[in-house]
């Protein structure tokens, strides 16, 4: 005679999120990581310059790598978490992140022009002429994730993942 057992279990009320480690392999993912990356690195070589109060391009240069860097950890909550794509209906987040980037693309381009041309009039400036070269690369990567940005509102869909 066979015998047959039965379990029950009760499960409470989820919430519905979870987190996908895919997000960081995908483009979007990539840049993100670029972005905190590059955040905190110009925010580190003008930070290690002294501050002259009356310096206004160095308060906007601080500004624009903080808000960066805590506006891409947000996204990069949002994306691991896929909340973005739960949202879709209620945020246009496609378009959000398109202006996001190509407002953060222009704003590290003033912030580092800007220092840049204050740097040249002062001594022991190295600090600001690195965050300059870095503000400029942050732009260029800004810049570019804004193109795909545009390429993924517009519909042709840039988000690939490694065949690793």
């Amino acid at each position: 005679m066979a015998t047959i057992t039965t379990t029950t279990t009760t499960t409470g009320p989820s919430l519905g999120i979870s987190i996908d480690r895919g997000y960081i392999h995908t483009l979007f993912g990539k840049f993100n990581l670029l972005t905190l990356v590059i955040n905190v690195i110009c925010f580190i070589c003008v930070a290690a310059q002294p501050w002259i109060s009356y310096i206004p391009p160095q308060g906007w240069f601080y500004f624009v790598c903080v808000t960066g860097f805590w506006s891409a950890l947000i996204e990069l909550f949002l994306g691991l978490c896929r909340i973005q794509d739960r949202m879709v209906r209620v945020v246009p987040w496609k378009l959000g992140l398109l202006i996001f980037y190509g407002l953060w693309s222009f704003f590290y381009l003033t912030a580092a022009s800007a220092v840049t041309h204050f740097a040249a009039n002062y001594e022991n400036k190295s600090g600001w002429y690195a965050g300059t070269v870095f503000g400029f690369i942050a732009t260029i990567i800004y810049g570019i994730a804004a193109y795909y940005r545009f390429l993924d509102w517009k519909g042709a869909n840039p988000t690939v993942t490694n065949p690793a």
